[in-house]
Formats: C-alpha cells, structure tokens, sequence
C-alpha cells in the first residue's frame, strides 16, 4: 500500500481552492472531496487546514460558491431539484465520508 504524504499548509492552497470553485465546469458540482482529491489530500487535510485564517476563510467562500452552483443548476433544471435539496440540507460536516447517512435512489421510466 502506497504511504500517503501529508499535505502541508502553503498562502497559495487558499487561492488554488478558490479558483477550483470559482472555475469548475464538470458534468457533476464542485466538492472539497473532488479538490481535495486534485491536490493529494483528504477532506480530512482539509478540515485540519481550516485553523489557519486566510484557508478557513477561503474553505467558507467556497461553501458558499457550492451552494449557488447547485441552486442554479436547480433552477435552471440541469440538476434534479430534489437532490439539490438534499445535498443543500446536510453539510460537509454530517455528510463527509464517515456519515452513516443513506441515500436511496430510485429510477422512474
């Protein structure tokens, strides 16, 4: 098993998340799990950067950013607005990956 390395706190990681925000245009929404995933880390790293001031205020910016691209891709009906709703209703803190939420879906013809 490959040794992940720890990621490390640097002024710019604040600007980089931002602008993956800021820039995203993938088919789904933009998450600090994906971000996370660009740059080597976990949404724990992530978490745990969150004591520096200029990363936290960054981290909330970007909160805010995920939150009206999926309002308006509901509204615009690219995304199912029921999902936004539920996505909308949890934060990152009780939907991260250890949430023992349950999520069924079910598939109309």
């Amino acid at each position: 098993m490959k040794k992940r390395r720890k990621i490390k706190y640097s002024p710019e990681l604040a600007g980089k998340m931002y602008s993956f925000f800021t820039s995203y245009e993938d088919r789904g929404a933009p998450s600090f799990t994906k971000f996370a995933r660009l740059i080597g880390a976990t949404t724990e790293d992530l978490k745990a950067l969150r004591s520096r001031g200029r990363f936290d205020k960054a981290y909330r910016e970007c909160q805010q950013i995920r939150r009206d691209y999926l309002i308006d891709r509901a509204l615009d009906k690219r995304f199912d607005s029921s999902f936004t709703k539920y996505l909308l209703s949890c934060d990152d803190e009780a939907c991260g990956e250890e949430s023992e939420l349950l999520l069924h879906l079910e598939v109309k013809d």
